[in-house]
């Protein structure tokens, strides 16, 4: 395959382009037309395929897939659960890490994400580093940016993994951003986490699981 900018011999091609050139053409700081940026890790996703989930209960599992195409999922006055409703049913889970790791791990909602925050002027540089070591394989399975967009000064990016219990990939990804010179402590957040409406001031659990 050939790069349509470049003209050099390449492996993948994304919209025609290297990875380097898609990359230098799509930019955050320029882009004005979509709110994200993405970019995938062909390899890691299909190491991830690999990984059996033997608490997978498909009933639950299209229960909350339900819910949250319907926005049935809130989470009680008392801040200590949350309620799924699908179709008649409710389902009740504690807002404890015990409580929403075994609703992660028999729904399948394990995915989870480094957050990292940059200023307009630091997140086209600091973007080209995370997407280039996405594409290769470097990181984790997917990473997405913010984009011009937003018209906001912060922009944010994240860097997701495949299994937020699995501590020593997401220690590995943590690791690897922090040798390319993301020394800040970051947040990680779990997907499942803002599928159930857990954010800062709003329930009883904190939606950071894991700051390093």
């Amino acid at each position: 395959m050939k790069c349509e900018k470049c003209k050099k011999d390449v492996t993948h091609l994304v919209d025609e382009m290297c990875i380097p050139c898609y990359i230098d053409d799509n930019l955050p700081t320029r882009v004005k037309d979509t709110r994200w940026l993405i970019a995938e890790s062909y390899e890691r996703r299909e190491e991830a395929k690999g990984k059996v989930n033997c608490d997978f209960d498909e009933k639950l599992a299209s229960a909350m897939n339900s819910a949250i195409e319907e926005g049935s999922i809130t989470i009680e006055k008392n801040r200590n659960e949350i309620s799924i409703r699908a179709k008649d049913e409710v389902i009740s889970i504690s807002i404890t890490t015990e409580g929403i790791d075994s609703l992660a791990q028999k729904t399948g909602f394990l995915v989870g994400k480094w957050l990292i925050c940059r200023m307009e002027s630091e997140i086209d540089s600091a973007w080209k580093v995370v997407a280039e070591n996405t594409w290769n394989g470097n990181l984790g399975i997917s990473a997405k940016v913010s984009t011009g967009l937003r018209k906001t000064k912060m922009y944010v990016i994240c860097v997701y993994t495949y299994n937020f219990l699995d501590l020593v990939d997401v220690k590995r990804v943590r690791e690897k951003l922090r040798t390319f010179y993301f020394n800040e402590e970051l947040c990680y957040k779990p997907d499942i986490y803002s599928y159930l409406g857990i954010y800062y001031r709003k329930a009883s659990l904190s939606p950071c699981r894991y700051r390093i």
